[in-house]
């Protein structure tokens, strides 16, 4: 969850109002910066109020996303003008409900197959700067684009809608990342709505929201919108790419998984 001091400072003004409004005196701050029960009270009671009303902690205003993305933009190089940022700012939908809903982005790169690759590289290279070089980790089988095997180059990675209809785009999208947690396995529930991009996007544009995944309360996510080529364990088109997160190294995790995977642990997150 975010630190307090991260709020607008608009925002947190208006917090402070709400409380002078309820009838939160000046006696009362002064006692309750003497005595850390007092917080501990309020703070459990706001606590329960969001887990039951399902708020998600991890929300950001949008400000603070188009702020990410421009970061994103300088320090990845990517060729996203002006006028786009504009529209998104323009444009953008509500907060989803649900507390593990998502306001998010749809960036694609270029077009067909290299445009595939080349949208899956950008994503993975903001991943690893946003957590840091020591806190991410990438399957070595995890690949995108061309490779050879056997004396000639092989096709790594798709789109499972297929690549022809992949074209540069920049736009929101709602993504409900704890879809599809019971299931009998991930073919059963994967479909046009999967994520893909959008998957990888969400855990550069959240990383707290990683940082958070214990496999219970918040879970590890494929993005079953693609399918992984893996030629040297005769595992053509078998895999899926997933997003997880090792709680023992603290490192972001890139990797898949056969799609039988029935495990509750992972979502298979769609897009609204």
């Amino acid at each position: 969850m975010a630190n307090l001091f991260k709020l607008e400072s608009g925002k947190l003004l208006s917090v402070i109002g709400k409380l002078a409004q309820g009838g939160f005196t000046a006696e009362m701050a002064e006692v309750a910066d003497t005595n850390p029960e007092i917080v501990r009270v309020m703070v459990d009671a706001a606590r329960k109020f969001v887990e039951e009303a399902e708020l998600n902690p991890f929300e950001m205003t949008l400000s603070e996303q188009i702020e990410a993305l421009k970061a994103a933009i300088r320090e990845e190089g990517w060729d996203i003008p002006v006028e786009t940022i504009a529209r998104l700012a323009e444009t953008a939908p509500a907060w989803p409900k649900g507390k593990d809903s998502y306001r998010s982005f749809r960036i694609r790169f270029g077009e067909g197959d290299e445009g595939v690759a080349k949208t899956f590289e950008a994503h993975m290279a903001r991943i690893k700067r946003v957590h840091g070089d020591q806190k991410f980790w990438r399957w070595d089988l995890l690949l995108s684009g061309k490779h050879p095997y056997e004396g000639e180059d092989v096709e790594r990675l798709r789109l499972l809608s297929g690549n022809a209809g992949h074209t540069l785009v920049v736009e929101w999208t709602i993504v409900h990342l704890d879809a599809n947690r019971k299931r009998k396995s991930i073919e059963a529930v994967r479909g046009p709505k999967s994520l893909a991009d959008e998957g990888l996007v969400m855990a550069w544009l959240f990383p707290k929201r990683v940082q958070a995944i214990d496999y219970d309360k918040w879970s590890a996510w494929f993005c079953a919108g693609y399918e992984l080529n893996v030629p040297v364990r005769d595992e053509s088109w078998r895999n899926v790419p997933c997003v997880s997160f090792n709680r023992r190294t603290g490192r972001v995790r890139l990797d898949a998984y056969w799609p039988d995977c029935v495990s509750s642990d992972f979502s298979v997150p769609v897009s609204g």
